[in-house]
């Protein structure tokens, strides 16, 4: 095996697991936009880029209805 593809490899196989430790890390408690991004890139397999991102947990995510005033 070529060593740029064992480098490529191990590039993704750390970011994914960054990944998955950051979104066990972050605050559930109310959800915000990093558990929901970094939870649907660990389950997609784009966890091999998110998980070298770091996104700020603080920002809720809220769902407005139909019904809702604005």
């Amino acid at each position: 095996m070529c060593l740029v593809q064992l480098l490529l490899i191990l590039f993704v196989l750390v970011g994914e697991i960054k990944c998955v430790v950051k979104a066990v890390k972050c605050d559930w408690n109310p959800v915000g936009k990093a558990e929901v991004i970094y939870t649907g890139a660990a389950l997609t397999g784009l966890g091999a880029i998110v998980g070298w991102i770091n996104i700020e947990d603080g920002t809720p995510v809220t769902v407005k209805t139909e019904h809702e005033e604005e």
